[in-house]
């Protein structure tokens, strides 16, 4: 029998500062569990590494045949905020705005969806020295700047699949005029730019599209275009 995979919140995964005192408060019951290096984690076919807020690698545990996973580092890798309120001994996973989660309101993010919707990996960046706006991180960025080697275009694959498509946008530098088009280069919406905007969120009809693509048309010398892939999303129809 295959052994079930979790989001576990084992205690030796977390790191999310629990303390020693916090072990020997009512409710913990010590187990025997073992660490998996056996196991490889993917993401949209992808083999990635789960790694903790200081940079180092953290294994899966098998305790009674369920596989817990460290809930924080894959909340880090599909772009998902994880915090620890230690006033009420929760987790909270995704916003605590009360906004329901992206499996709750038919969103899917396009950090989530990975290649299924980017098709590669090579036009956005993870750097944390890049994907930062206003003193957030958005973890997962489409960046277009005179130096950045993302290009002029981006493009998401929508299969028909889908019913809207929300992408968020914010110019450094300078003002930018975008396009966006379908698979037959019909221009469905013009987005004009400028850095006073802030972050500029559009939406679009993909309903009967199978593939979109945002190409910057005019731009100012030196002006920067950041998409937060985290933040955009794709709806089910």
């Amino acid at each position: 029998m295959k052994n079930k995979v979790v989001l576990g919140l084992m205690v030796g995964t977390l790191t999310l500062g629990i303390g020693t005192g916090a072990l020997a408060a009512t409710g913990l019951e010590p187990i025997k569990a073992y660490l998996n290096s056996k196991i490889s984690l993917k993401l949209n076919g992808t083999t990635v590494t789960a790694k903790d807020a200081n940079g180092k690698t953290v294994l899966p545990i098998t305790y009674n045949g369920t596989t817990y996973l460290p809930v924080r580092a894959v909340g880090t890798l599909l772009g998902t905020e994880i915090t620890y309120d230690s006033a009420t001994s929760s987790v909270n996973i995704g916003s605590s705005n009360g906004s329901a989660p992206p499996s709750e309101t038919g969103k899917l993010t396009l950090s989530s969806l990975g290649t299924a919707a980017l098709g590669t990996s090579d036009w956005h960046t993870k750097d944390p020295a890049e994907t930062a706006y206003k003193g957030k991180d958005y973890k997962d960025v489409y960046l277009h700047t005179d130096t950045a080697k993302q290009g002029k275009s981006f493009q998401v694959m929508t299969q028909k699949k889908y019913a809207k498509l929300h992408l968020d946008f914010a110019v450094l530098g300078g003002s930018q005029k975008l396009e966006i088009m379908d698979e037959n280069n019909t221009t469905l919406k013009t987005v004009s730019l400028a850095p006073e905007d802030g972050l500029v969120g559009v939406d679009v009809d993909v309903a009967d599209t199978d593939a979109i693509f945002v190409e910057i048309v005019d731009e100012d010398p030196g002006a920067s275009l950041f998409v937060p892939l985290t933040t955009s999303y794709l709806t089910k129809k």
